[in-house]
């Protein structure tokens, strides 16, 4: 008898994370390291919390991530890729679906991170709050794993270890 209450916990565990999958949404966003031709990374002011974040959106129904990339820079920076984006890797992060900004009270979720080196300014940026700051002088209120991925990005290296 007490076998079977040690193989009955599994079960239950594994018919709950399947409920869980089923029920609860989860989201799929992209963030873009883009980089200048004097290696300067472009960060956006978040509006609630005045700290700094790389470019992102949350991807829409049925759209890829490229594209998804591609649309998030021309409508938040004024920015056209000129060629492919390069995949850096996913993580793990809560966002908040409305805005697309990291929070910690956020929906979990998955993002692709892309590095972007090749692009040109279509329009001036949707909002003034941004600015390319050199890997060297990254702004106080970046958080640290951002900081982190923007260091891995400009260096090649991939982000599954941050």
């Amino acid at each position: 008898m007490r076998e079977d209450r040690f193989l009955l916990g599994p079960l239950v565990a594994r018919a709950f994370q399947q409920y869980w999958r089923l029920t609860r949404g989860v989201y799929l966003s992209v963030e873009a390291c883009v980089i200048d031709d004097a290696g300067r990374t472009l960060l956006v002011r978040q509006d609630e919390s005045g700290g700094w974040s790389l470019p992102g959106t949350t991807t829409r129904n049925g759209e890829t991530l490229e594209t998804a990339v591609r649309r998030g820079l021309r409508d938040i920076a004024g920015i056209e890729v000129n060629t492919k984006p390069e995949l850096r890797g996913f993580y793990s992060a809560s966002r908040d679906r409305r805005t697309g900004q990291i929070s910690p009270t956020g929906e979990r979720g998955q993002t692709g991170l892309y590095v972007v080196r090749d692009w040109r300014r279509l329009s001036p940026p949707s909002t003034p709050a941004m600015n390319f700051f050199p890997l060297g002088s990254l702004p106080a209120g970046l958080p640290p794993m951002t900081a982190e991925r923007i260091r891995r990005s400009h260096e090649g290296r991939t982000i599954s270890q941050v």
